[in-house]
């Protein structure tokens, strides 16, 4: 599962079974440790620097995840780097941060890139 989703409840006199109610966990199964972003929802992007030929481009194609505590080179260090540290709990210091720069700047993934300091 990859968002969490609130169990919902009902309850009917009539009917004399029971149901366990889980739908994973509100983490996406690191503990706590999870993607910020609205946006990118822990999928990796790396950043696309190829020519633009006079197009336009929005900081989510530009930038991807660049800015984010987690970034690395080549995938998210919330499924290589956190995984291979066995869930350690330095990994928390970044909680609520964990998003590419532009969108802490407060830009959409489609906003036209004026904003080179990332």
């Amino acid at each position: 599962m990859s968002t969490y989703e609130k169990p919902f409840v009902m309850v009917n006199e009539g009917i004399s079974e029971s149901v366990f109610t889980a739908s994973g966990t509100a983490d996406d199964g690191n503990g706590g440790i999870k993607c910020d972003s609205v946006y990118m929802r822990g999928i990796w992007q790396a950043p696309d620097y190829s020519n633009w030929n006079g197009s336009t481009r929005g900081y989510k194609q530009q930038f991807g995840c660049l800015g984010c505590p987690a970034y690395t080179a080549t995938a998210c260090g919330l499924q290589t780097h956190y995984e291979d540290s066995g869930h350690a709990s330095s990994y928390e210091v970044d909680n609520g941060n964990r998003m590419p720069s532009w969108e802490r700047k407060g830009y959409g993934p489609n906003d036209t890139v004026t904003d080179w300091a990332m």
